[in-house]
């Protein structure tokens, strides 16, 4: 298996993959909810980062071929979206249903990521105001146009489920980034969007999760990063990773 990890910033990053050379994208996109590395944004430099990397995975994808994207909806404090005079939300899925379309991607499916706690029932109550916490969140899948109306289903059992996590055991890896996705997820796209070897890619490759999706279920791998820390820590944790091939780059 290939691996080739990159630091630094996602949208210098992209231009450095070839038009049409990736099979599927996996990421989840910084939230805007104002983590430590969000607190000097503001919306229209949010914004533009993802247009940008929706343009780029549009160029980089291969026709036909499927950006899967996790994403949560925003809790609107600070009414950082719009004025309310109570805590309320703002539906990130009309930015994304904007950023896809405005490039040329179809939203080929829309699911519910249910999390893990949520099945297992919600331990804790903090809210004082009618308002559910974000026990679930949104996987979207977008498909590049290839003049034809035929797609692979690779495994059905898998790409019918509109709920999916049910199963899924291993808890995200939040000792390791603070807003990781558990293991499943990325090995549960690849299996309804990939074949063995295709060229899988995550502009917002973190903690490495999906990295060790493709290790686990043999594909290529493309990961940047440019958090440091994050960089690091994807970086120990292939090398770790016993079926690692020698032939693995990283590029600082």
């Amino acid at each position: 298996m290939d691996f080739t990890l990159h630091h630094g910033d996602c949208l210098e990053l992209m231009k450095l993959i070839p038009d049409g050379s990736v099979d599927l994208i996996i990421t989840s996109p910084p939230y805007f909810l104002g983590k430590e590395y969000e607190k000097k944004w503001d919306f229209r430099f949010f914004d533009a980062l993802l247009i940008g990397v929706f343009n780029h995975a549009f160029r980089v994808l291969k026709p036909g071929g499927y950006f899967v994207v996790n994403f949560g909806d925003c809790f609107n404090s600070g009414n950082r979206f719009y004025n309310a005079e109570v805590p309320s939300v703002y539906p990130a899925s009309l930015l994304y249903f904007q950023w896809g379309r405005s490039v040329g991607f179809d939203l080929q499916a829309t699911r519910i990521w249910r999390k893990q706690f949520a099945r297992m029932g919600i331990p804790f109550v903090c809210n004082k105001h009618p308002r559910n916490i974000f026990d679930y969140e949104h996987v979207w899948t977008f498909r590049k146009p290839n003049g034809s109306n035929e797609e692979k289903v690779h495994d059905r059992k898998l790409s019918q489920r509109g709920v999916i996590g049910e199963g899924w055991t291993s808890s995200a890896e939040l000792k390791t980034h603070c807003a990781a996705f558990p293991i499943e997820l990325p090995e549960w796209a690849i299996k309804v969007y990939s074949e063995q070897n295709d060229v899988i890619l995550d502009p917002f490759m973190g903690s490495g999760t999906t990295g060790m999706a493709c290790m686990n279920t043999g594909r290529k791998f493309i990961g940047i990063e440019m958090d440091d820390k994050y960089f690091e820590i994807a970086t120990k944790r292939m090398e770790m990773t016993p079926n690692t091939l020698p032939g693995m780059t990283t590029d600082a």
